[in-house]
C-alpha cells in the first residue's frame, strides 16, 4: 500500500513543489524590486496576506495527504483524479496572485484587485474541495472531527468570495486576507499540530 501511495502522490507532490516555487519566486522578485532593482514597486498587505495564505495551504495540503495512506484503503481512479485536481487549484492561485511580467506591474494593490474576479471563485472552489478532501479522508465522522475553527473557515469561504469579487476597497480584502490566514493558521497548527492516526 505504501508504494502504491507513493506513486500516486508524485504527480501531487510535484504540482504542489511548483506552487510552491512560483510563490518563492514571486517573493523573490518583490525583494529585488523594492532594493532598487528596476521601478519602484508598491506592496499590497492583502496580496502578501493571501500569498502567505496560500503559501501554508500548499504546505499543509501536502501534510496531512499523508492520511490517505492509512484511511484510503483503495484508490481509484476518482480518487486520484480529485487530488491532482485539488493540487492543480492551489496552483492555479498562485498563478493568479503573482505577475507573469514584473516590468509591468508597479502597484501590487491594483494588481490584486484587477484579479480579484478570478481569485475567489477559484478560492471558493478550493475550500469546497478542501471540504471533499476532509471526507475521503474519514468520512463525516473525520469532518466532524475538524473542530469549530476548520467549520468556520470553511463557511467563511462564501461571504469572502462574494464580498471579494464585489468590492474595490482594497482594506476590506486585507481584512478578509488576515482573517483566512489566522484561521487557516490555528486549524493547521493548533487543531493538527502532528500526523498521527
Amino acid at each position: 500500500m505504501s508504494d502504491q501511495f507513493q506513486h500516486v502522490m508524485v504527480l501531487t507532490s510535484i504540482i504542489i513543489g511548483l506552487g510552491i516555487t512560483y510563490i518563492l519566486v514571486g517573493v523573490g522578485s518583490v525583494i529585488e524590486r523594492i532594493t532598487g532593482h528596476g521601478a519602484p514597486l508598491r506592496l499590497s498587505w492583502a496580496h502578501a496576506t493571501w500569498l502567505l495564505t496560500l503559501f501554508i495551504w500548499m504546505v499543509s495540503f501536502w501534510w496531512w495527504e499523508f492520511r490517505l495512506l492509512a484511511l484510503l484503503k483503495s484508490w481509484t481512479l476518482a480518487h486520484y483524479f480529485f487530488i491532482i485536481t485539488y493540487a492543480v487549484l492551489l496552483f492555479l492561485l498562485a498563478v493568479l496572485l503573482l505577475p507573469r511580467d514584473w516590468d509591468t506591474t508597479d502597484n501590487l494593490n491594483d494588481y490584486f484587485l484587477s484579479k480579484r474576479q478570478w481569485f475567489y471563485p477559484l478560492y471558493l472552489i478550493a475550500v469546497f474541495a478542501d471540504i471533499v478532501d476532509a471526507w475521503l479522508k474519514g468520512g463525516w465522522p473525520y469532518v466532524q472531527s475538524s473542530g469549530v475553527v476548520t467549520f468556520t473557515y470553511w463557511a467563511a469561504a462564501i461571504p469572502v468570495c462574494l464580498v471579494g469579487v464585489g468590492s474595490q476597497d482594497i482594506r476590506i480584502h486585507t481584512l478578509m486576507a488576515i482573517i483566512i490566514c489566522v484561521l487557516q493558521l490555528i486549524a493547521g497548527f493548533e487543531l493538527f499540530p502532528k500526523l498521527g492516526f
